[in-house]
C-alpha cells in the first residue's frame, strides 16, 4: 500500500513521536488526529533561550489548544529535563529525542525552534518563536515579528501564512557520539 505524501509524512512523525514520547502513544495519536495542526519546539534545559521562552509556549499552548492546536516539547540528546519542567512550569507533552530521531526528521538544529505541522502532516512554519533575540546574546526591548504566532492564526483563520520559514537563535543541538 502506497501512502501520499502528506499520509506518508504524516505516518512517519506518528512513528518518530511514539518512540520519543513521556506519554502513551496512543494518546499522541489521538491528539494529533484531526486537529487543524501541531506544535513541536525543540527545546534544552541548559539553553537560556529555552529558558526564556518557555512562558510564552505556554502561553500560546493555553491561547490555541481550545483551537485543536497541541504543543510537543522536543528534548534532543539525553538531557535530565525533570527541573526544567517544573521550573518553568511546561503543561504540554514532552517527547524525549535521545537518538535524535525526531531533530533529524524535523531538521532541528538549534533551541529553541519550533515546527508547525498541518492536519496533513506538511510544514506549516518553522523557525524562530519571535524576533526577540536578533543574534545570540542579544535581545530586543520591544519585539516586532510574532511568526510562530502568526503561523497558528494563519491555521485558525485558514490564511496563507506569509513567512514560512525564519532563522532560529539559539543554543545548537548537540550530537555527542559517546
Amino acid at each position: 500500500m502506497l501512502l501520499r505524501p502528506s499520509k506518508l509524512i504524516t505516518a512517519i512523525v506518528l512513528f518518530l513521536v511514539a518512540g520519543c514520547t513521556r506519554v502513551s502513544s496512543d494518546a499522541i495519536s489521538k491528539s494529533l488526529k484531526n486537529k487543524p495542526g501541531a506544535v513541536f519546539v525543540f527545546l534544552s534545559p541548559d539553553c537560556p533561550l529555552s529558558q526564556n521562552y518557555s512562558p510564552t509556549l505556554t502561553h500560546l499552548r493555553s491561547q490555541f489548544q481550545p483551537n485543536g492546536i497541541e504543543f510537543y516539547a522536543v528534548f534532543a540528546g539525553k538531557p535530565v529535563v525533570d527541573d526544567f519542567i517544573a521550573t518553568y512550569k511546561i503543561t504540554f507533552p514532552v517527547l524525549m529525542d535521545s537518538d535524535f530521531r525526531l531533530a533529524d526528521f524535523f531538521g532541528a538544529t538549534k533551541t529553541p525552534e519550533a515546527f508547525v505541522l498541518d492536519p496533513q502532516g506538511n510544514f506549516i512554519y518553522k523557525g524562530a518563536i519571535d524576533n526577540r533575540a536578533p543574534e545570540l546574546g542579544q535581545q530586543r526591548t520591544v519585539i516586532t515579528e510574532h511568526y510562530l504566532l502568526d503561523a497558528l492564526n494563519s491555521i485558525v483563520q485558514h490564511q496563507n501564512l506569509r513567512l514560512k520559514q525564519t532563522p532560529s537563535v539559539g543554543c545548537f543541538i548537540e550530537r555527542r557520539t559517546d
